[in-house]
């Protein structure tokens, strides 16, 4: 079913601030379906070219795929990514072969995986290159021999090398789901990220004032949604009119379009008492913004700092707004205390048995209709050779909800 986003606000609608009708008045869609599931390896995952057994190969396959993939480390992910013919070799039997329908966007990711930075540092070693990808859904293709649970035909959502035709994937990381979809593709990661950060590491409770930097983003707009289930008072940051809309379908109270108006003034007029947690991912000057309005004793999820990125060439001005080392506290996943104030690096759970129950979690509320996944529809990126464009886009800031690639047909 979808879900239209108004024209105009509606009428019990609370985000006075900045969502107000526009003359263009765009439509939107929020596409409601059921989902899949998790694995941090967000940016973590720095996965080889995909695999599978002889004995089972295809025949539409032939006994190769194309892929892109880097041949060495550089300066950005479109200096790296090269499509190659990847010859299709035996899966382990605890395998299984995906073949690829949609692979979901994460830009940062990318970006560190092709500079061989942090995480990915080990691809600056590699002699034989290495895959591209972090996400994606498809159908399988093929099972090792020790696999149950799955038979060729399932669709399921997956970790690892999803800019390719096919992929491998470790059976018990799959999850099976009703239709190899693109909302599949945006809960595959995002969805599951929120959930673990806003309420596992968060906690999240009814009457708390909660902060959404880049709400309309990929996982953005699923943190706006698990503050409001769990009965708190949203507060989203966004850029652009469009996004004010999207950010109000999915019943946000309060929305700042930092491009029309001073954040910090709005947060002072909206919560004089301060925050009390600010699911954060820009970095940078809002980061800095969020830190001054965090109550005494609140508490900071650090979900990225896109900001601070490579790809922006104003980074050192926004890594320079505030006192914090956002790369470090990332990636090693620091946990700081300011005061009273709590500061999650990385907000990921530190105790992965906890995020089980995020992953059913996510998968009854999409499937009863209480967590939208928001795809973005302003453009439209199909095969290997688009993935580059996709990849810029979601850094640009322009997309509203996940970024995706529709790589195949199922």
């Amino acid at each position: 079913s979808r879900l239209e986003v108004p024209r105009q606000p509606p009428p019990d609608c609370r985000c006075r601030l900045c969502c107000t009708s526009t003359a263009s008045g765009r439509r939107l869609s929020l596409i409601v379906r059921r989902m899949p599931t998790l694995l941090l390896t967000l940016f973590i995952s720095c996965i080889r070219a995909s695999v599978l057994p002889k004995s089972a190969q295809p025949t539409a396959a032939g006994s190769t795929y194309r892929a892109l993939v880097a041949g060495s480390v550089g300066e950005q992910f479109r200096d790296v990514a090269k499509i190659a013919e990847v010859a299709l070799k035996e899966l382990a039997e605890d395998e299984v072969l995906v073949k690829v329908v949609y692979a979901g966007v994460n830009g940062g990711c990318e970006t560190f995986r092709a500079r061989g930075e942090f995480a990915c540092a080990s691809n600056r070693e590699s002699d034989s290159g290495f895959a591209l990808g972090a996400e994606g859904v498809g159908v399988v293709a093929a099972i090792g021999s020790a696999v149950e649970g799955f038979a060729e035909g399932d669709a399921v959502c997956f970790v690892g090398s999803g800019f390719a035709e096919y992929t491998t994937a470790k059976a018990r990381t799959l999850w099976r789901v009703p239709e190899p979809t693109a909302e599949m593709a945006a809960l595959r990661i995002s969805g599951l990220t929120a959930c673990a950060m806003m309420e596992v590491t968060g906690q999240v409770k009814a009457g708390e004032t909660v902060l959404v930097t880049a709400a309309a983003g990929g996982a953005g707009h699923f943190a706006v949604q698990f503050a409001k289930l769990a009965g708190c008072t949203v507060v989203g940051t966004c850029s652009s009119e469009e996004k004010a809309r999207a950010l109000c379908a999915l019943g946000c109270d309060h929305i700042i379009n930092y491009k029309t108006r001073d954040v910090g003034e709005a947060l002072a007029r909206l919560a004089p008492g301060g925050v009390d947690v600010v699911f954060e991912g820009v970095g940078g000057r809002m980061l800095q913004t969020a830190l001054a309005h965090l109550k005494e004793d609140g508490r900071l999820l650090q979900v990225g700092y896109i900001s601070e990125y490579p790809h922006n060439p104003d980074r050192a001005a926004e890594t320079a707004a505030h006192d914090l080392e956002t790369s470090s506290l990332f990636w090693k996943a620091e946990t700081i205390q300011r005061g009273k104030q709590t500061i999650y690096g990385n907000a990921w759970p530190k105790d992965f048995a906890a995020v089980a129950g995020c992953k059913q979690r996510v998968l009854d509320l999409h499937a009863s209709g209480r967590l939208a996944a928001l795809v973005d529809e302003k453009r439209t990126f199909a095969g290997l050779e688009s993935v580059a464009d996709a990849i810029e886009y979601m850094l640009s800031g322009e997309a509203v909800g996940k970024v995706v690639v529709r790589i195949g047909d199922p």
